[in-house]
């Protein structure tokens, strides 16, 4: 007789796996994002902290022009949130029944030059 057998997912791959869907729905490396998880009446929680790099943060409108979702913070983490939720599901089968999402920070993105650094944007020499 063959007994049907049953598939567990680990809360750490299940947390990296929330992680991994909110990096890509904000369009950062999964370094910059933590998750923790938690019940939601049965349901998972996971409250999602982004760091997200400095341009976007000053710029609205500058994800648009990247070729990725526009809008303010709080339409993007809107958009986010839906992602994680839906794509969670496909991907390990649990129902999200809450997602807190946190811009904990910002970093500067390694490709745009301090304003204060030699070389940077408005640095002047001083000649004497």
């Amino acid at each position: 007789m063959t007994r049907a057998g049953q598939t567990r997912i680990t809360p750490a791959a299940l947390k990296h796996t929330v992680e991994t869907i909110a990096a890509s729905a904000f369009g950062v490396p999964r370094s910059n994002v933590a998750a923790a998880l938690d019940d939601d009446s049965g349901r998972l929680a996971a409250t999602v902290s982004v760091q997200l790099a400095l341009a976007p943060l000053l710029d609205p409108q500058g994800m648009s022009r990247q070729g990725k979702d526009g809008g303010t913070l709080f339409d993007r983490s809107r958009a986010a949130r839906t992602t994680i939720i839906a794509r969670g599901l496909d991907l390990t089968g649990r129902t999200l029944g809450r997602v807190d999402i946190r811009l904990s920070g910002a970093k500067q993105s390694s490709d745009t030059a301090r304003v204060d650094a030699p070389g940077g944007r408005n640095h002047q020499r001083r000649v004497t």
